[in-house]
């Protein structure tokens, strides 16, 4: 039997509310032996399973430091006799931890984040099943090699492609253009695809090294939106700043004049899109000229954590710009 051992975060999943029909208010309560406990026994038909309290938070609170802490551990455990990883999350974050994690775990061994949109009180809680099927995705040779996923509502989606698009429904979940890498339906787990973009074993990125990461903001362009928010952010110490940019990474002029500056001045931006597609480098603006990085199909949230990672080495827009197109 794989040895699968589950990593409680916090989150909806571990949440309890006042009143069964109550899905948007409630309080953490439960452990990763609660949970774990609350399954159907899976030692002799899935997994022998393991369980421990690595943090109780909000994963809105989550920062760097933490993700660090993550990946060592997560490191740790699969270079011992552990076979799988699933790590109970909340979901309003899990996309950029699933994503740090795929840059930054070093196995072949499986990744799998899951949690719940509604709490484990609920009529209708969708916890539960989410662990269980995490688990059995996680057991299974299927998804070996296949980096750090999302499990969620039955599929398995990549981690550089997930992200959360509805805020409390359970099917909160997709990866965009991608679509679903695999599923799980009465323990049979398929795959479909493996991601082309490079991930765990093949990145350069060591957590065991770092003690900290650096100071990325994200900025969201609108009508009329003044470049003096490109100031704010280096002022308070930005090193890289990631544009959520309109249409296929577009930017006002007066933004332009500026951002050719901070190149200069060593401050590496990355353009994205606030759409959902790609943005072609050299494609509505002159990265070549700008001294700006293309962020491809990466949402703003994952280019922040790419270039905070690859800061760690390089403050070179052209390396940056083969990273990103990497990973």
């Amino acid at each position: 039997m794989r040895h699968i051992h589950v990593l409680a975060i916090g989150g909806t999943i571990a949440s309890r509310a006042a009143d069964p029909v109550i899905c948007t208010t409630y309080a953490p309560l439960l452990s990763a032996a609660d949970l774990v406990e609350s399954l159907p026994p899976m030692r002799d038909t899935v997994a022998h399973v393991t369980s421990e309290d690595f943090l109780k938070i909000d994963s809105a609170s989550l920062t760097g430091e933490h993700w660090l802490a993550m990946a060592r551990r997560i490191n740790e455990l699969l270079s011992g006799d552990v076979d799988g990883v699933v790590v109970t999350h909340g979901t309003d974050t899990m996309e950029e931890t699933a994503y740090f994690l795929n840059l930054t775990v070093k196995s072949f061994k499986p990744v799998i984040l899951t949690g719940a949109m509604r709490p484990a009180s609920s009529m209708s809680a969708d916890g539960p099943l989410n662990l269980y099927q995490a688990i059995q995705a996680a057991a299974s040779d299927a998804v070996r090699g296949a980096g750090t996923m999302i499990f969620m509502n039955g599929t398995l989606l990549a981690a550089r492609e997930a992200c959360k698009i509805q805020p409390v429904r359970p099917d909160a979940f997709t990866a965009r253009e991608m679509g679903a890498v695999g599923c799980v339906a009465d323990g049979k787990v398929e795959m479909f695809y493996h991601s082309t973009k490079e991930h765990t074993l093949s990145t350069p990125f060591e957590a065991e090294t770092l003690t900290s990461l650096p100071k990325v903001d994200i900025l969201y362009a609108y009508a009329g939106a003044e470049p003096e928010m490109l100031d704010d952010c280096v002022k308070r110490g930005a090193k890289g700043i990631a544009i959520a940019c309109v249409g296929n990474g577009n930017l006002r002029p007066v933004w332009r004049d500026r951002i050719r500056e901070l190149a200069r001045e060593g401050i590496t931006v990355v353009r994205c899109s606030r759409a959902n597609g790609f943005v072609n480098r050299n494609g509505a603006q002159d990265d070549d000229a700008l001294g700006t990085v293309s962020g491809g199909n990466l949402s703003a949230q994952k280019a922040r954590i790419l270039l905070m990672l690859a800061l760690t080495f390089t403050s070179d827009p052209a390396e940056i710009q083969e990273m990103f197109d990497r990973f």
